[in-house]
């Protein structure tokens, strides 16, 4: 007899379209593949796209496209990735504004415009710290020493220059910083 708590559900735990349709695991076998599978074509009809994406848009299909990003989270990562050029004090200046360049450059023209500033003013003033070193060394000798005096200044002058930025880029305006390489646009 039949046990009635019993049905006949589905058990979810094999995969019907695996070798032989018993579910069993076999040896380089992907659950849930089966021959003919593509999931950017399955992923396209889940969000209503044709499949294949037509030709020329210039835009990638719907379900691939990043989302906005926020006025308030485009001053936010603005702020972010000028007060990020700060870490010039423990020496990795330009890792915060790349990391943000990289990450929103696509997604928001004001987001870029100050991550592209503060990274071109990050490479700037580490260009300025090797240079100021060189002439700091050749003129140890003849000032005693007192030249070495002279390497901290282009940090404490970026470190005033990125507060001011960052309460730009807070209030929404665009910010450029003076003596910098324009090298990231």
């Amino acid at each position: 007899m039949s046990d009635p708590h019993q049905s006949s559900r589905p058990d979810f735990t094999k995969d019907p379209h695996a070798p032989g349709a018993g579910g069993e695991q076999q040896p380089g076998w992907t659950p849930g593949w089966r021959p003919g599978w593509q999931p950017e074509q399955e992923a396209a009809q889940q969000h209503g796209q044709p499949w294949p994406p037509p030709q020329g848009t210039g835009r990638p299909p719907q379900w691939q496209q990043k989302p906005p990003v926020s006025v308030q989270d485009e001053r936010t990562w603005s702020v972010l990735a000028h007060v990020g050029t700060l870490l010039l004090w423990i020496g990795l200046p330009v890792v915060a504004p790349l990391v943000l360049f990289l990450v929103f450059k696509d997604r928001s023209r004001f987001v870029r415009e100050h991550t592209a500033e503060a990274l071109n003013m990050s490479i700037s003033f580490v260009l300025y710290e090797i240079v100021l070193g060189v002439v700091a060394a050749l003129l140890a000798l003849p000032t005693l020493g007192l030249s070495f005096a002279l390497l901290g200044l282009p940090a404490l002058v970026a470190t005033v220059l990125a507060v001011i930025a960052a309460v730009a880029a807070n209030s929404g305006r665009a910010y450029r910083y003076p003596l910098v390489l324009r090298l990231v646009r």
